[in-house]
């Protein structure tokens, strides 16, 4: 609720004067952002998902396997129990299982896709049955995984069925049956753009010599020009972010990512928030024009604690994240981050979903804009950095396992580079890359002297 204070005082003993204060404006919202379920089926059985043996499949999933039921089911109705009316809630997808590539028929099909979406779409009804939720398709809601193609499909038209309620505009359908992205209204004046960026993901060969697959660049374009226009803001969802993983290099093919880039800095000035989901860790993106900070990029943990053992990815928590913003201006203002301790959950049979730490009281900031994020990382840069330490222990959400070894200054630089590196050319110089791959060892650039710079910051990701 709004309040505007004012002080009257009475003058000589008669007289009424009234003084007007300037107005403090406090109507702060909430939403939640929950990532990657990654549902595996077969979790208690032929366990298709797990990177290695799993003798003991643990009640609420092990650091190996993507999560059972009993997990997701956990995690969403703690959503309820934590904060059971948010404004909205941000999914940005990824929801069925990683299995081998190799015979990946043998896993999956269009069907079984389907039906994985169906039932976290589901719970999500059953559980905020009065909550709109502003979902994304991830890289692996499709069949064949990351092939996403920029044309109608039976999945695209399936989910469309399934979200018609969460949609507001006959177009959102539209634009959702033709190219998986959509925009939606949050009130008059401000909006959300779910973008289907897994159309320009490396590993899609469907879209690899395409200039603008399903016209969402253009799209995207009108979108957030006709928004300057009418003086209104927006926030980014989508499932994968531009930028770098930290350990594996890029995540877009590179034409896409440069003309992403070119559009989120044109526009910067309208968008309120950018949400991802991806790399399974806490971590966060900033984008950078001639070394001003002018998008932070929040990447949000999995709820599956599935570690990536093939690129030797850490362990990590299932996570939760709230945010609260402003509801007037539309600003982001910071982050509740929630998480159950995987194996304490296991041994208890229950599953303890807890606060791990607020943003602004964990770094000292008075909120979470670009310019707040930006002294984060600064912060970082400095020898032993009590931050970073806090960064680091966050980026595995807490995770006590041996997979999670310590960082020196070398592995430093690898995560800061990811954070305020974006340009390709730019991270490969900041790592000290002999190529532009963002795959090899080196060392961050100040983030006051980069151009066209990024954050994120990686432990582990998938291919």
């Amino acid at each position: 609720m709004a309040h505007i204070y004012q002080r009257r005082m009475l003058i000589s003993g008669a007289a009424l004067l009234l003084i007007s204060v300037t107005p403090v404006l406090c109507d702060e919202g909430v939403f939640w952002h929950v990532a990657d379920f990654h549902y595996d089926p077969s979790y208690l059985t032929s366990k298709d998902s797990c990177g290695g043996p799993v003798p003991s499949p643990g009640r609420y999933g092990d650091y190996l396997c993507d999560s059972p039921w009993t997990l997701i089911n956990d995690s969403v109705y703690a959503m309820k129990r934590l904060h059971p009316n948010p404004d909205f809630i941000v999914w940005t997808g990824d929801d069925t299982p990683h299995v081998s590539k190799v015979n990946e028929s043998a896993y999956m099909s269009t069907q079984k896709t389907i039906d994985i979406i169906r039932n976290l779409t589901d719970l999500l009804k059953e559980v905020f049955p009065t909550t709109t939720v502003y979902a994304a398709l991830g890289n692996h809601d499709y069949f064949p995984s990351d092939q996403l193609p920029p044309h109608t499909n039976e999945l695209y038209d399936a989910v469309a069925d399934m979200w018609r309620v969460w949609f507001n505009d006959s177009e959102a359908e539209t634009t959702f049956r033709k190219g998986a992205y959509y925009k939606a209204t949050l009130k008059p004046g401000s909006h959300i753009l779910v973008l289907n960026t897994n159309l320009y993901y490396l590993s899609n060969k469907v879209t690899v010599n395409m200039t603008d697959p399903a016209g969402q660049f253009q799209w995207m374009e009108d979108a957030l020009s006709s928004a300057a226009a009418n003086n209104q803001t927006v926030h980014i969802v989508a499932h994968i972010p531009p930028g770098h993983y930290e350990t594996i290099g890029r995540i877009f093919q590179e034409h896409y990512h440069k003309r992403f880039n070119e559009i989120m800095l044109k526009h910067a000035d309208v968008i309120r928030g950018m949400f991802f989901g991806h790399h399974h860790t806490d971590t966060f993106k900033i984008y950078y024009d001639k070394g001003i900070p002018k998008l932070p990029c929040f990447l949000a943990p999995s709820v599956t604690p599935w570690r990536a053992v093939k690129y030797n990815g850490p362990a990590h928590n299932p996570g939760l994240r709230l945010f609260k913003y402003d509801r007037i201006t539309s600003q982001p203002t910071d982050i509740l981050q929630y998480y159950t301790e995987l194996g304490q959950a296991n041994t208890q049979g229950m599953a303890t979903w807890k606060l791990e730490y607020t943003a602004t009281e964990t770094y000292g900031i008075p909120d979470i804009t670009a310019t707040s994020m930006h002294k984060v990382v600064e912060s970082f840069e400095k020898p032993n950095s009590e931050n970073f330490k806090k960064y680091y222990r966050y980026n595995s959400v807490s995770a006590d396992d041996p997979s999670v070894v310590s960082c020196d200054d070398s592995c430093k630089k690898k995560y800061v580079c990811s954070i305020n590196a974006l340009d390709y050319v730019e991270h490969a110089k900041c790592i000290g890359a002999s190529d532009v791959t963002g795959s090899s060892n080196g060392g961050p650039n100040s983030p006051t002297s980069v151009f066209l710079f990024w954050c994120t910051v990686l432990l582990f990701s998938r291919s």
